[in-house]
């Protein structure tokens, strides 16, 4: 479709449209543009794919949670180096290291399965959902279960 036949369709649409602008919310009625009278703003008809929250991007959402957990607690022990003078714990922070290596890692091959994961039956979206969310709380656990047993 070429840019003026795209601008007349939304023309005509839009000779039917009574309701807000999406970029300033003013009331458009009928308007006789494809731009905002109030703000300029381009309007453009447009059909969109609607948000849909899939397990591969739950799991996403585990493993990127789950980063930001390690790094934190590796972030504590810094700063307890930084700010109160007392010795980096190399037998608490290697497993921190450790974890965000694997962590982004995973990421990455996460990425690259994200088709894998919705050619799966429901059952399995949802268990690879679950296990996503469930993913900070158990990295978080057993970070914390190491450190306590090598106090």
């Amino acid at each position: 479709m070429k840019q003026t036949e795209l601008e007349v369709t939304t023309l005509v649409f839009l000779g039917q449209y009574d309701g807000p602008c999406p970029h300033c919310a003013f009331h458009l009625k009928k308007p006789q543009s494809i731009y905002c009278s109030e703000c300029g703003g381009g309007l453009v008809l447009s059909l969109e794919k609607p948000f849909r929250c899939t397990s591969w991007l739950l799991f996403a959402f585990g493993l990127i949670a789950s980063l930001g957990v390690c790094i934190d607690q590796a972030g504590l022990f810094f700063a307890a180096k930084l700010y109160q003078g007392s010795p980096l714990v190399w037998k608490w922070v290697l497993p921190e290291l450790i974890f965000i290596f694997v962590l982004f890692v995973g990421l990455f091959f996460w990425w690259k399965l994200r088709h894998w994961s919705q050619s799966r039956g429901v059952v399995w979206r949802r268990v690879i959902g679950l296990i996503g969310v469930l993913m900070p709380i158990i990295w978080f656990n057993v970070l914390f279960w190491l450190f306590i047993f090598t106090l």
